[in-house]
């Protein structure tokens, strides 16, 4: 028997699918931007929306930084039983992200001048400085609500209604076309209301995040009770990575302005770096949700210690990664020209096409983007943040920037263009270099990758982990518990209690669970500790929690269900959580 880590491809796969469509649309407030922007308001707009790029990953700085840490410090408390821990994060979370949001647009709001000019809004580019300023103005009051858009992504999933998210994210997106065009074509409103446009697209989603928290069946509930600055101190570190990230793309950017205000074009150059930057931002976005998924499973696999689910872990990423960044190279590379002309009008063609030629060479990035962006959320979320760190910075800044400044006097503005490229390759081949130190060999297989701080998960010798995919299978996995029980030392109580809970439990989600049509699988783990054995019977059927349900039927028909009135009756303990859409018991004996 061995688990086939069919539960957790399958979560992966239904994840990610939510993950990105919400991080896409969370972008596309920003992308429609550019493009109305381009169409309808000329060069020198097109080039303030570019300037203010950095800003905007300021913003998503501080999202990650949260978001990010977060989820993975709820997701391995979750993953550990610890739930009440977990609502602690999550209030300490909310709390600060209010705090840091208030200060953000403060900053902004007073000194959007002197910042705008900080950007490059000066000498040959000093005629941008008040359409920067206004876009600036307008867009500030949107920070608030990425901050919380961003967490709210990956807590509702774990709090079992991704749905809510995409509807909101959607709402948003509506409303934000909308806005957009009245602005340019009624209003005439400029850049300042491109940006206010945007930030009431954000509150409205935000608003129908929020109502999620009138439920009464949920995990996180905000409470000042119990929060402390050690919570605070854990989320920040284990989002660090995030932090590392944005703030080095925030700065690589000013750097890549400042080399296209270089070149002979000018604020041309710097008006196609804005529409490969929007380009790139709606990219990474995608392959972010692939490794913001991996991120998040990670936590949880971290809090059960469980090396099996790890190695699936790897898998699945690896192989989302290369089918979503195959997508998105291929469609960059054949629409290059498309793209780019939405977001110039007809006295914008050198900008166009300077922007369609960038589109293209970036393109060739994108799968080792993906990949890169996945082993550093990865480590994140296994919280080997030394690694995960030095990593993403390297690939953010250093790795982009050097070639770039490289190539500057031999290609121009094709300079920035292939530094992507050249940095995310020299990232890749690092990576593969440490997997191959680490085995003393050639990495290729999932387990070279894992990069786990050992000890990690329990001895080989004390679990026995399977899963079931079938009503025929239950049987035979209720006696290799047994038969595992007892040779490692169980009492012939105890084995028999162990096989019995794993045939009654099974029995009962397979009759259930399964009759759904759908394909489902039953995870097992038995583990022997100095202090007793623990089981513990994970599902990805329709939630139900056993526990609650013996509480309301205690003065049934003490005949029915019996197999869950046993369980509950001879275990020492049982616990049941119900995270990530999966369902999860826990018993002691």
């Amino acid at each position: 028997m061995k688990s086939n880590g069919q539960i957790i491809s399958r979560l992966f796969r239904k994840s990610v699918i939510s993950i990105i469509a919400a991080a896409i649309a969370t972008m596309v407030g920003i992308v429609i931007d550019g493009i109305v922007i381009g169409r309808f308001l000329g060069p020198d707009s097109m080039a303030a929306y570019g300037l203010v790029t950095p800003v905007i990953n300021l913003a998503t700085a501080f999202s990650g930084i949260l978001a990010t840490g977060a989820q993975i410090i709820i997701a391995q408390r979750l993953g550990a039983g610890k739930v009440d821990s977990a609502r602690r994060a999550f209030s300490m979370c909310m709390f600060i992200t209010v705090v840091i949001s208030a200060v953000m647009m403060a900053v902004m709001l007073i000194f959007r001048g002197d910042i705008a000019v900080l950007l490059g809004a000066h000498g040959k580019s000093a005629h941008l400085l008040a359409p920067t300023s206004d876009y600036l103005f307008g867009i500030v009051f949107s920070f608030p609500c990425v901050l919380f858009l961003f967490e709210f992504n990956s807590l509702m999933r774990l709090d079992g209604d991704a749905n809510r998210v995409i509807v909101a994210v959607v709402v948003m997106t509506v409303l934000d076309i909308i806005g957009d065009l009245v602005n340019a074509l009624v209003i005439h409103g400029g850049m300042l209301g491109m940006g206010l446009t945007t930030s009431l697209s954000y509150f409205t989603a935000l608003v129908i995040m929020l109502l999620h928290f009138t439920k009464k069946d949920i995990i996180f509930k905000f409470s000042f009770k119990g929060m402390s600055l050690r919570d605070l101190g854990e989320i920040f570190a284990t989002g660090s990575s995030s932090a590392i990230g944005s703030a080095s793309s925030m700065l690589r950017n000013a750097v890549l302005n400042q080399i296209m205000v270089a070149t002979v074009l000018s604020s041309t150059a710097v008006a196609a770096l804005g529409v490969v930057n929007t380009v790139f931002n709606f990219t990474s976005s995608t392959m972010l949700g692939v490794a913001m998924t991996t991120a998040m499973i990670a936590g949880m696999i971290l809090g059960e210690q469980d090396r099996t689910a790890a190695e699936a872990l790897i898998k699945i990423t690896v192989k989302m990664a290369l089918i979503v960044g195959g997508i998105l190279t291929v469609i960059l590379l054949v629409f290059a020209d498309f793209i780019a002309g939405a977001f110039g009008g007809d006295d914008g063609a050198q900008m166009v096409a300077l922007a369609s030629r960038g589109l293209r060479i970036y393109a060739l990035s994108i799968i080792f983007y993906g990949l890169n962006v996945a082993f550093i959320n990865y480590t994140q979320g296994m919280r080997r943040m030394v690694l995960s760190n030095v990593i993403c910075f390297l690939v953010n800044f250093p790795f982009v920037v050097l070639p770039a400044l490289a190539l500057l006097g031999v290609m121009d503005a094709d300079a920035v263009w292939w530094s992507f490229l050249i940095g995310e390759a020299i990232n890749l081949i690092v990576l593969l270099v440490m997997a191959a130190v680490k085995k003393h060999g050639l990495p290729f297989r999932a387990k070279d990758f894992l990069f786990l701080k050992e000890p990690f998960g329990i001895a080989p010798e004390n679990m026995l982990d399977f899963s079931i995919g079938k009503q025929e299978d239950v049987i035979p996995a209720s006696a290799g518990v047994g038969e595992f029980c007892s040779q490692n030392g169980a009492s012939p109580k105890q084995s028999m209690m162990l096989a019995l809970f794993v045939e009654e439990l099974s029995n009962n989600i397979v009759r259930f669970g399964f009759a759904d049509g759908k394909k489902h699988s039953i995870d097992v783990r038995v583990i022997k500790r100095d202090d007793g054995w623990t089981l513990r019977i994970r599902d990805d059927c329709k939630k139900f929690d056993p526990t609650e349900w013996v509480k309301l039927h205690s003065g049934d028909d003490p005949t029915k269900n019996i197999g869950i009135r046993m369980v509950c009756g001879m275990a020492k303990d049982v616990q049941y959580l119900s995270t990530l859409e999966l369902n999860n018991i826990n018993i002691t004996i």
